[in-house]
């Protein structure tokens, strides 16, 4: 089982850094309007090429066409408009509110830079969705991007760079294909690391990052929890918890890992799942070694006692009477399977979702938000959707992170923003006499301190009058240094 044509293990070409890095630093200098008018542009021609991006997805990964349409497809046309919309204003200069009393004569703005050179490595599951999240918002915020996807997925990598380079100047958006010596490279020569994949490789990622003080962002996937509580819309919740779970046959980073029910109606949950799964085709995963671990997890938790309800491959696994600490409940299975678990109560149900070494999603389904909400502010997770799953995805204005091994850092939002841009503050003083904190230091100054604070913690008339004083410490203070320079 082959995922598509995969390109020979090589060393990668040498990139030619200063080359990239004079293309950023010309892409920075370009006026934001200018740099949202060519993203705009890619998202017509990413528009234009959608039958294209969809049909090099399905064969590369062997999803569904439905799968790929509505996750590597349709979301992103928002995403251009979002971001070279709305998306774009923590962008623009922000003026600082300085206090004429604390800071007089000064004025503050605070402007945002780019980084410099991104690094985004991504995996093979979403291979248009998840490099878009990221080329776009680096690519506004003035930064040059070293690409590369999965050595599974080279083909939609390719086309995506093809989209975006038939616009952008030369230099600004680098394709880099291969696997971990590529990796490494593109650490290596970033300023900003944001990489998708796997805990294992993440961990590396990370150390090579921290061992060269870069930042990174890193999104490792999860082992997401529904809780479904008693009150539910039954119907819906079987549907929405079903899908949750085969989604791109499981390999879905927020597909649902772990269904805890409500002992109340646990019965008649797994009887309408069932009926639900049955005769479900679904379409395999994408690589021989993640159908080896679908098969593993299956394999120990059917010789632990649970029972497996559905083939594998080719429909959806559906498994009750799963004992607590099988491989199925707690590693990452990124297939096609949905444990379901008798609980007591919600409250067993968090506990129980939070005590995997994961924090990425997590789904709660009730009608009772107030409930919901309750739960949702304990949970161990970076998304919580109420009555919905694996969504927030698609919105780029709601990040995406996670806790524990699920990495740190954001997708999505001003929050990805932060990361991957630097803020200056520029200063302008039109004060022209010293500061009351320069020199000399003596018992003046301290007295201006002590008026200070009481000015600081006045409150009420009191905070007038502690006004006044320190007014008349100020000019004080000024008339003292200017004797004392020869100004006055």
């Amino acid at each position: 089982m082959t995922a598509g044509p995969t390109p020979p293990a090589a060393a990668p070409a040498p990139l030619s850094l200063s080359a990239i890095r004079a293309a950023q630093r010309a892409w920075a200098a370009e006026p934001l309007e200018s740099r949202c008018a060519h993203l705009r542009e890619i998202g017509r021609r990413f528009a234009a090429r959608a039958d294209d991006v969809a049909r090099v997805v399905c064969e590369e990964t062997r999803k569904h066409p439905a799968d790929a349409w509505f996750a590597d497809v349709v979301p992103n046309l928002d995403l251009f408009t979002w971001w070279t919309g709305p998306g774009r204003k923590p962008l623009l200069p922000k003026k600082l509110p300085l206090s004429s009393l604390a800071h007089p004569g000064k004025r503050a703005v605070l402007h945002t830079e780019p980084r410099g050179v991104v690094g985004l490595i991504t995996p093979w599951n979403y291979p248009a969705a998840i490099p878009l999240r990221t080329l776009v918002p680096a690519l506004l915020a003035g930064n040059a991007v070293l690409f590369k996807p999965s050595e599974v997925t080279p083909r939609t990598g390719a086309l995506l760079a093809e989209i975006f380079s038939s616009v952008l100047p030369s230099g600004v958006l680098t394709l880099v294909q291969g696997a971990r010596e590529a990796g490494e490279q593109v650490v290596d020569l970033s300023d900003h690391v944001v990489f998708t994949g796997s805990v294992a490789t993440g961990r590396r990622v990370g150390e090579r990052c921290a061992s060269q003080l870069k930042s990174v962002s890193l999104e490792l996937g999860g082992k997401d929890a529904a809780i479904v509580l008693r009150d539910c819309d039954l119907e819906r919740t079987v549907d929405g918890v079903l899908w949750g779970a085969v989604t791109n046959s499981g390999q879905n980073c927020a597909a649902i890992e772990r269904v805890y029910v409500e002992a109340a109606i646990y019965d008649r949950f797994v009887g309408r799942l069932l009926a639900r799964a049955e005769g479900l085709q679904v379409a395999p995963v994408a690589t021989e070694a993640q159908d080896r671990i679908v098969r593993e997890h299956l394999a120990e938790a059917e010789s632990l006692g649970a029972t497996l309800h559905g083939e594998y491959p080719g429909g959806a696994v559906i498994l009750t009477d799963v004992p607590e600490g099988a491989r199925i409940l707690v590693d990452e299975t990124f297939g096609p399977v949905c444990p379901v678990v008798r609980v007591d109560d919600g409250d067993a149900a968090l506990r129980l979702a939070n005590a995997s070494e994961f924090g990425l999603t997590l789904s709660i389904w009730t009608r009772s938000e107030a409930r919901a909400q309750e739960l949702a502010a304990r949970a161990r997770a970076g998304v919580v959707t109420i009555n919905n799953v694996a969504l927030t995805a698609s919105m780029p204005f709601a990040p995406w992170s996670g806790r524990g091994a699920s990495g740190h850092g954001a997708t999505n939002s001003e929050w990805a923003l932060r990361e991957m841009t630097q803020p200056k503050v520029v200063l302008v003083d039109d004060n022209r006499a010293p500061e009351p904190w320069w020199l000399p230091a003596d018992d003046a100054a301290v007295r201006l301190a002590r008026l200070s604070l009481e000015w600081l913690r006045a409150s009420g008339p009191a905070r007038l009058a502690a006004t006044l004083r320190v007014v008349r410490g100020l000019k004080a203070r000024t008339r003292q240094q200017a004797g004392r320079s020869g100004t006055g």
